[in-house]
C-alpha cells in the first residue's frame, strides 16, 4: 500500500488554489445573476381589483414603468383575458390569486423566461382596455355584448401540460376506465379516468384523426378494445385503444365536419369532439371562410412581432418569422376567428404566409415570390444535370397502345424524346418505347419524371366497368286446373266384436250394407280381414280428386258414429286447383363493357 504525504508548504499551496477557484466560482455566480438580473428589468410586484361600476378595475403593480406595452388578447370559449408583460418577472410570491368580482374569478400569474402573463379566468366573456400611468398598468373589463353561444372551439392540436409528462413516475400504471358520452349539442365526449394527474398525455391531431398518447401508461386487457360509437349520433365513429411501446395510444376516428378540443381537471381527461354546422345563408364564394377561434385583441402601436407571437401562443402553431418583418401596428379586434385576425394582420403589412403542417413562415410577399422563383429556377437546373434511370412498366388491363399518344409516339413505333411539342409527360431529356408484344412501356427519365409517369400508369390501368344484361323467355296463359272428389263408406264392427252383424229385417232374415261384394263378406266373417282390405272395401263412393303437376290434391274426412261405436259412416272431400300462368323456358346472359 502506497502513502502519498502532503508537505506544510505543498499544502499550503494547495489551500491557495482552493481559494482562487472559489474565487472565481464567486465571480462567475455573481456574474450569472447580475446577467439575469439584467434580462428581467422589471417585476411584477402586486395585483389589486375593484368594482367600478358595471365593471372591473385591475391595478397591476410594477417595480418600474414598463418598457413595452403590454400584450392582451381574449377568448370566449373558456372566457379568459390573457396580459403579456416582456422582459417582467413574477415577485407577487404566487402563482394563482383570487379575486371573486363580478364576473372574475381568479388570476393566474405565469412566468416562461423573460417573460410573464396574467391569464384572467372569467364567467362569461368581457371586453378589456389598458392604460398604462407610470409603474401601474389599469386593465378595465366590461360585459361583452357577444353572447358565449357564438364561440367555437380551437381546433389547434393540444398538447396538454409538458412538466405533467416530466414528473410522472417511471413505472407503469394503468388507465382505470375509458367512457363516452353524448353531449346535449351532439357532441362525442371521450373521458378517461387517469391513474394520477400527473401522468403525461400528449393530443393531437393527424390529419381527419385524433391521436392520443398516455406517457408510460399501462393498459387493463377490458380497456384494449375497439369502440363503435356510430349509433350515438355524433361525429366520433370510432374509438380504438392499445399499447404501443411503453405508452398508451388512442386513436379517435370522427366522421363529417368537426373540431375538438382536450381538457384534463384532476385525474380526468376529456376530448370533446363537436359538429360543424354549415350555415346556408353565409355567402363564402369566392372569399375565404374563416373557422378559427374567435379572439380578441387591442394593440396600441405594438411590434408586427408582438402581435404575430401573441397569435401563435393562441394557436398553439409554430411560426417562424424573417428577419425582414418589421414595424408596429395598431388593432383591435373584437371577437374575431384567430385566422382571420392573422390575415388580417398581413395584409396590413404586405406580408405573406407558407404553411407546411403545423409550421407557419411569414415574410414581406416579395420575399416569399423571390425564394419561390429561386427554387423554381434551382430544381430546372437540377433536372439539366440530374442522371437519368430506366424504369419497366407492366400494363395489366390497358393496351400500350393506349399510351402511344401520351408518350407523343409515332405510329411507326421507336423511342419518344420528351421535347416534342406534343409531349407534355417527359422531361427533355426523357424517352419512352413501347412493346406491343409483351404490353409493356420502357421509360428513361429522370427520377421525378417516373414517379409521376407511376402515377399515372397506377391510375390509368384499371380494370374497366363491366355490366350483366339478362333477359328470360316465358310462356305464359290464362288458363287453370281444378280438380274435384269424394269418398263415402259405411262399416259395422258389430260382427267382428262377437255381435250380429247387419240389420234384422223379416223373421231371423238380416241384411249387411258396406261397399263392396268383398267388404260385405268382411263384415259377416265370411273372408278373412286383413288391415289393407277392410277399409277400402267399405266406401260406396271412391272417386278423390287426382293430383296437377305432381302435387297431391287436400282433402277432409268426417265420421258418422252410434254410442256403442261399433256403427259408422265415412265421408272424405278433396279438392285441387292449379293456376298456369307462365313457364320460364331460358335465362340467357350477356357481360358486356359499361
Amino acid at each position: 500500500m502506497t502513502v502519498l504525504k502532503l508537505s506544510d508548504k505543498n499544502f499550503s499551496a494547495a489551500r491557495a488554489g482552493m481559494r482562487c477557484w472559489m474565487k472565481s466560482c464567486l465571480f462567475a455566480c455573481m456574474s450569472l445573476f447580475g446577467a439575469l438580473a439584467c434580462a428581467q428589468e422589471n417585476a411584477i410586484e402586486a395585483i389589486s381589483a375593484s368594482q367600478v361600476g358595471a365593471g372591473i378595475e385591475v391595478k397591476v403593480k410594477l417595480k418600474a414603468p414598463p418598457s413595452k406595452q403590454p400584450i392582451g388578447f381574449a377568448i370566449t370559449n373558456p372566457a379568459r383575458v390573457a396580459i403579456d408583460f416582456a422582459s417582467t418577472a413574477n415577485a407577487t410570491g404566487k402563482t394563482l390569486q383570487d379575486i371573486s368580482l363580478g364576473d372574475v374569478r381568479n388570476v393566474n400569474i405565469v412566468q416562461a423566461g423573460e417573460r410573464s402573463r396574467l391569464v384572467f379566468n372569467l364567467s362569461q366573456p368581457m371586453n378589456f382596455t389598458t392604460r398604462t400611468e407610470d409603474n401601474v398598468v389599469t386593465l378595465t373589463m366590461g360585459s361583452a355584448s357577444v353572447p358565449p353561444a357564438v364561440a367555437a372551439v380551437a381546433t389547434a392540436p393540444v398538447r396538454l401540460p409538458a412538466q405533467q409528462a416530466a414528473a410522472a413516475s417511471v413505472e407503469q400504471t394503468a388507465l382505470r376506465g375509458i367512457d363516452f358520452r353524448k353531449g346535449s349539442n351532439g357532441e362525442g365526449r371521450i373521458v378517461v379516468d387517469l391513474p394520477a394527474n400527473r401522468i403525461g398525455v400528449d393530443v393531437r391531431q393527424q390529419g381527419k384523426k385524433i391521436e392520443v398518447d398516455f406517457v408510460k401508461a399501462g393498459l387493463p386487457d377490458k380497456l384494449r378494445t375497439r369502440m363503435d360509437v356510430t349509433d350515438f349520433g355524433t361525429p366520433v365513429a370510432t374509438i380504438t385503444t392499445r399499447k404501443r411501446g411503453e405508452n398508451v395510444h388512442m386513436l379517435i376516428e370522427p366522421q363529417g365536419l368537426w373540431e375538438y378540443s382536450a381538457y384534463q381537471s384532476e385525474s380526468q381527461l376529456v376530448v370533446e369532439v363537436k359538429p360543424i354546422k354549415e350555415d346556408p345563408n353565409k355567402l363564402t364564394q369566392g372569399t375565404q371562410g374563416y373557422r378559427g377561434e374567435k379572439l380578441s385583441l387591442n394593440f396600441q402601436s405594438v411590434e408586427v412581432r408582438a402581435v404575430l407571437q401573441v397569435i401563435a401562443d393562441f394557436t398553439g402553431l409554430n411560426i417562424i418569422t424573417s428577419d425582414t418583418v418589421s414595424g408596429n401596428l395598431t388593432l383591435r379586434l373584437k371577437d374575431v376567428p384567430w385566422d382571420q385576425a392573422l390575415d388580417i394582420v398581413l395584409r396590413a403589412k404586405n406580408l405573406d404566409m407558407r404553411k407546411n403542417g403545423s409550421v407557419l413562415w411569414i415574410a414581406p410577399k416579395d420575399e416569399l415570390l423571390t425564394k419561390e422563383k429561386l427554387e423554381l429556377e434551382q430544381k430546372a437546373q437540377i433536372a439539366e444535370l440530374e442522371p437519368l434511370k430506366m424504369e419497366v412498366f407492366q400494363l395489366n388491363y390497358q393496351k400500350a397502345e393506349a399510351f402511344r399518344q401520351v408518350f407523343g409516339i409515332s405510329a411507326a413505333g421507336g423511342a419518344a424524346p420528351g421535347g416534342g411539342g406534343s409531349n407534355r409527360i417527359l422531361s427533355k431529356r426523357g424517352s419512352a418505347t413501347i412493346d406491343p408484344r409483351t404490353n409493356q412501356l420502357f421509360v428513361t427519365d429522370i427520377p421525378s419524371k417516373l414517379e409521376e409517369i407511376r402515377m399515372l400508369v397506377q391510375k390509368v390501368d384499371i380494370a374497366s366497368r363491366q355490366v350483366m344484361i339478362e333477359a328470360r323467355i316465358v310462356e305464359a296463359d290464362d288458363k287453370f286446373s281444378r280438380n274435384l272428389g269424394a269418398k263415402l263408406g259405411f262399416t259395422d264392427l258389430r260382427g267382428l266384436n262377437g255381435g250380429k252383424a247387419g240389420w234384422s229385417t223379416v223373421g231371423d232374415t238380416r241384411i249387411a250394407l258396406t261397399g263392396n261384394y268383398l267388404g260385405v263378406g268382411e263384415q259377416t266373417l265370411q273372408a278373412k280381414i286383413t288391415e289393407q282390405s277392410y277399409i277400402p272395401n267399405s266406401q260406396f263412393v271412391s272417386l278423390p280428386a287426382s293430383g296437377i303437376n305432381g302435387q297431391t290434391a287436400g282433402s277432409i274426412g268426417i265420421s258418422l258414429f252410434n254410442s256403442a261405436a261399433n256403427r259408422f259412416l265415412n265421408l272424405e272431400l278433396s279438392a285441387l286447383e292449379a293456376d298456369n300462368k307462365g313457364k320460364i323456358i331460358s335465362s340467357p346472359r350477356v357481360v358486356t363493357a359499361d
